[in-house]
């Protein structure tokens, strides 16, 4: 009985693995902290058709945020990856932030994001300047971005813009306060917890019986 029991727990666990976070770091100063990220895109979530045909697929992963104030210069870098798409291997990574309050999820990537990486090709345009408060990039490749971020919650996604990328992503984010992350589990997730209460219960009422 028990065995089955944690491998029910092993599989609810396994659902939120595609992001894992460490932190908050110790930081430079009193008021800084750094987080360190490792984001796997796999083939379960993704939109079809931006920015080619519908065979494409733009693979992402998101989160939820929150900083515990506000502030500028919250930097979100990608300082290694392993990536591979249709076209073979690539750098390219993307970091999107939505108002989380104001935002449905079926819409992620294919809505131009509130702040968002520049870069002069991919994207909506790209080119943004510190001073808009949409951040820096370094072209096609990782992003490394320098934010404006208010007191409230933000849906981050992280995705490539390459066709089809899959793989990880490791991600540095550092600033002026706290960060809280947070994930909303996925109805394939409810089940499996539903499923384990169930077990749970039944295993109870059988050693009591």
């Amino acid at each position: 009985m028990y065995k089955w029991l944690g491998l029910s727990l092993l599989l609810a666990t396994s659902a939120f693995a595609s992001i894992s976070i460490l932190g908050p770091l110790t930081g430079p100063t009193e008021n800084y902290s750094y987080y360190d990220l490792d984001v796997v895109l796999e083939d379960d979530q993704y939109i079809t058709g931006f920015g080619g045909p519908e065979t494409q697929h733009t693979y992402y992963e998101y989160i939820y945020m929150t900083p515990d104030s506000a502030g500028d210069d919250f930097r979100f870098s990608n300082y290694s990856s392993s990536l591979q798409g249709s076209a073979g291997s690539t750098t390219d990574t993307q970091v999107l932030l939505y108002d989380a309050d104001n935002f449905d999820l079926t819409n992620v990537i294919t809505n131009m994001p509130d702040i968002f990486n520049s870069s002069s090709t991919f994207g909506w345009g790209g080119g943004q300047s510190l001073s808009s408060g949409q951040g820096t990039g370094v072209g096609e490749g990782a992003f490394d971005g320098l934010f404006d971020l208010e007191e409230k919650q933000y849906l981050v996604v992280f995705t490539s813009f390459q066709p089809d990328a899959l793989g990880s992503m490791d991600i540095e984010i550092n600033g002026p306060s706290d960060l809280y992350f947070s994930t909303v589990p996925e109805p394939s997730t409810y089940a499996l917890i539903l499923g384990w209460l169930l077990f749970l219960y039944v295993a109870t009422k059988r050693r009591t019986d």
